[in-house]
C-alpha cells in the first residue's frame, strides 16, 4: 500500500509512516513519531514528537496530540481534540527572567488511549490518564479522570453515564442500582456484555455457549 503525504504537510525527521497511511493538507508531524498502517491524519492537525500511534487510527482535522500520548489500534480522534501533558504548566521561571524549556521533564505526564476508543469532537483530554478499550468520549467533553473499558463519558468534567458496544451503539445507561447488581446487556448488533457498576466486560461466544449449556 502507498503512503500519501499532501504537499503542504510537514513531516519531520525520523517519522515512521506505516503502509497505507495518509497525511493531509497542512498537517504537521514532529520528529521521531511512529504511525502504524492505514492511519489518517486530517488537515491542520499537529502531532508532537515521540508520539506512538497504532494501526488504523483516524485523527481528524485540527487535532493536537502532545508528547506523551499513545494511541493503540483503531482509535478515533475527532476534529478539534486537544491532549495535554502538564497539569501545572508555566512559560517562564518563577522570577520571569528565563523561558522554560519545552522538552519533557518530570512534569510531563503520559496518556494512553486503548484500542477501539473514540474521543469526540472538541474534547480536551487531561494527562496521566487511561481511556479504556472501546470507550467513547462525547463531543465537547473535558476529561479529567480515566475512563473504563466500553464506557461512555460526557460533560465538563466528563463523567461516566453508560456503556457502549464495540460497534459504537449505547447499550445501557448507568443508574445507582447497577453498583450492586451485575447484569448482562445485549446490543442490537448481537454482542453481549456483563455490567457491574462501571466495569463492563465482553461476554465471549464461548462463555455464552457455556452459560446456555449450564442451564440445560
Amino acid at each position: 500500500m502507498v503512503v500519501r503525504v499532501h504537499p503542504t504537510a510537514i513531516v519531520e525527521s525520523n517519522v515512521q509512516l506505516g503502509d497505507g497511511t495518509s497525511v493531509w493538507d497542512s498537517a504537521h508531524i514532529r520528529h521521531d513519531t511512529i504511525l502504524g498502517e492505514q492511519c489518517i491524519v486530517g488537515g491542520k492537525s499537529l502531532i508532537a514528537y515521540d508520539v506512538r500511534i497504532g494501526n488504523r487510527c483516524k485523527i481528524n482535522s485540527n487535532a493536537y496530540l502532545c508528547n506523551g500520548v499513545t494511541l493503540e489500534d483503531g482509535v478515533m480522534i475527532s476534529a478539534g481534540v486537544i491532549f495535554t501533558n502538564d497539569r501545572f504548566p508555566r512559560a517562564a521561571t518563577p522570577d520571569l527572567t528565563e523561558l522554560l524549556s519545552s522538552d519533557p521533564d518530570e512534569h510531563t505526564l503520559p496518556t494512553i488511549v486503548r484500542e477501539g476508543a473514540t474521543i469526540g469532537a472538541g474534547s480536551i483530554v487531561g494527562c496521566n490518564l487511561e481511556i479504556g478499550r472501546f470507550a467513547m468520549i462525547g463531543m465537547g467533553s473535558i476529561v479529567t479522570r480515566s475512563v473504563p473499558d466500553f464506557c461512555l463519558a460526557i460533560g465538563s468534567p466528563a463523567r461516566v453515564v453508560g456503556a457502549v458496544c464495540r460497534c459504537g451503539e449505547p447499550t445501557i445507561r448507568f443508574t445507582d442500582s447497577l453498583d450492586s447488581a451485575p447484569c448482562e446487556v445485549r446490543c442490537k448488533c448481537g454482542r453481549r456484555y456483563s455490567v457491574h457498576g462501571h466495569v463492563v466486560t465482553e461476554v465471549s461466544t464461548a462463555a455464552r455457549q457455556e452459560s446456555v449449556q449450564s442451564t440445560r
